[in-house]
């Protein structure tokens, strides 16, 4: 039985109707609007603006959309981007992703998309963005077999050369770069890519098999230690990316300088946030520095796994300060505390003009074993081992000097250790949060004449 309205109850209905007729209300039920009201202090959230910058890059039955969020968000998150691709009357595919890029499968090579971008949060989605166009092509075959390469330095330009036939010409373009010292110092940088430009393109910005091809040189170059390293450092990007914009695993450009070649030298430069290493070819694999490994926050768990990925450079840098008695622990110690690492990026050849800390000559040979196992918790990531042995001879040991400062704990913020070696030099620092209010490490290893293949002088 239906209970009629009395006549202060229905003043009391268009009461509220009236003050929020902007709602869509109405005396029957609910309506759909592109506006919604939020919390109690009722703000009123409305569709997204259209992203801006869309571009489109082919790939092999798929194509890769980049994009920049919209000016407006509406007043509330954008909780997910839409790509569309279409043919003028046939078919189209979707995929949605939380930020740029978005890559679009299933599409059919020759054929000639359409594609555009929308933004979604609570109150609906915008309207479409302007449409680029795209015609998807299959990959290029590679005709060279790199896995039958016994010397790394081959391996590495074969799995290059690939990766370079894999590109557009555009691509290609923006990839490789000229051998010069401008290009290879000025470009790294231990700020996100969004604050500081690298050369070359983003792995995000790849198509799949661009980015295995890709990938595919970086671990030629790395040992099993130096591929779990990396792939560590980047899932800690991706991590930081669940809570603030422009960090992400994916984020990292490779770049090339010079023309690969197994009889002129030439570099390769993978570059992030908090991963950098420049490898150099000269004929064969000569160096992987500089070399920046830094990570923030410094344990987290991501999709149910729990990361610690610089735990080994700690506990391999705090067992050989550990090892000294107290006397020589404070003959280790520097006067002068730092705030960062002193050779850093843009800070090629600053090192000390004193080299200070703790005489290593003097060490027992238990001490001594570990200063060397320090230091291969950063050479041992080159593949081959070749810069490990020449830092880890009798004769360099004993002309390397251990150091640290402030605290000597590498969990207080200012602790900072040293290893200062003919040719090895490494830094650990520990920094003040950025993203998040803990601590998080910036650390270092160089080369004194083999940084960039010791092609060029500072």
């Amino acid at each position: 039985m239906t209970k009629e309205l009395g006549l202060k109850q229905v003043s009391l209905i268009a009461g509220v109707c009236i003050a929020f007729m902007l709602a869509g209300c109405s005396g029957g039920g609910s309506s759909s609007s592109s506006t919604s009201t939020s919390g109690s202090t009722g703000t009123t959230v409305t569709v997204p603006g259209v992203p801006t910058s869309v571009s489109a890059t082919a790939g092999d039955g798929e194509a890769v959309i980049t994009f920049s969020a919209p000016s407006s968000n509406g007043g509330a998150t954008i909780t997910s981007y839409t790509a569309t691709c279409s043919i003028s009357g046939g078919t189209s595919a979707t995929a949605s992703a939380s930020s740029s890029p978005i890559t679009v499968t299933g599409l059919t090579n020759g054929s000639t998309y359409s594609c555009s971008v929308t933004a979604t949060n609570s109150a609906g989605t915008s309207s479409a963005s302007t449409a680029v166009s795209v015609t998807p092509v299959a990959a290029t075959t590679s005709t060279s077999d790199c896995d039958q390469l016994t010397a790394i330095g081959e391996e590495i330009t074969c799995r290059t050369n690939n990766f370079l036939a894999t590109l557009t010409s555009t691509q290609k373009s923006s990839v490789q770069n000229d051998f010069t010292q401008t290009n290879a110092t000025n470009y790294w940088s231990n700020l996100p890519v969004s604050f500081s430009s690298r050369l070359g393109i983003q792995l995000g910005d790849m198509t799949t098999a661009q980015q295995t091809a890709a990938e595919e040189v970086l671990y030629a170059a790395l040992s099993d230690q130096g591929g779990t390293t990396m792939d560590d450092i980047r899932i800690a990007d991706g991590y930081l990316g669940n809570y603030q914009n422009g960090y992400g695993e994916d984020l990292y450009a490779v770049s090339v300088l010079g023309t690969p070649s197994t009889t002129a030298p030439w570099l390769l430069v993978f570059s992030g946030h908090h991963y950098t290493f420049v490898i150099a070819i000269d004929g064969d694999y000569v160096s992987m520095t500089p070399n920046f490994v830094a990570v923030e926050p410094v344990s987290f768990t991501y999709n149910g796994t729990a990361y610690q990925p610089m735990a080994r450079h700690r506990t391999a840098l705090l067992a050989m300060l550990n090892g000294l008695s107290s006397s020589e622990k404070t003959g280790a110690q520097l006067a002068q505390a730092y705030g960062d690492v002193l050779v850093g990026p843009q800070k090629d050849g600053n090192y000390p003009s004193t080299r200070d800390g703790l005489a290593v000559s003097g060490l027992t040979d238990a001490q001594k074993a570990l200063v060397a196992a320090a230091i291969k918790v950063y050479s041992d990531d080159q593949e081959g081992g070749d810069l490990s042995a020449a830092y880890t001879t009798d004769a360099a040991l004993n002309d390397t000097y251990i150091a640290w400062s402030s605290y000597s704990d590498l969990s207080t913020r200012g602790s900072y250790f040293r290893i200062d070696g003919p040719r090895v030099w490494i830094e650990f620092s520990v920094q003040s949060g950025v993203i998040f209010s803990a601590n998080h490490y910036h650390t270092i290893w160089r080369d004194k004449e083999m940084d960039y293949g010791g092609n060029f002088s500072f």
